[in-house]
């Protein structure tokens, strides 16, 4: 639990958790402007388990308490013609996938 600077006796219990969860949201905002988790890249970038190996193979680091990668890396990786055309056929599958 924060302390507000010492005056925590001043908050009622709501104010406390409301505090504690924006503190926990700003938190993991600034966590995500640097990295990026492995379900991060499935859910939101469309990589798939065998990409990630191929392409992310022994790259990962340590971001606090979960394994993760730097974004800076994610997108130099996502430029390569190599990633682009991995991607495009995936693509070309979900789309393909879809129509049946």
């Amino acid at each position: 639990m924060p302390y507000y600077n010492g005056k925590w006796h001043r908050y009622s219990e709501t104010e406390r958790r409301e505090y504690g969860r924006l503190q926990q949201e700003l938190r993991s905002q600034e966590w995500h402007k640097i990295w990026i988790s492995k379900t991060g890249l499935k859910q939101c970038h469309n990589w798939t388990d065998s990409m990630i190996k191929n392409f992310l193979e022994g790259k990962e680091q340590d971001a606090g308490k979960i394994k993760a990668y730097k974004r800076t890396l994610i997108a130099r990786v996502e430029k390569t013609k190599k990633f682009q055309a991995a991607m495009a056929e995936r693509v070309a599958k979900q789309q393909k996938k879809q129509k049946v």
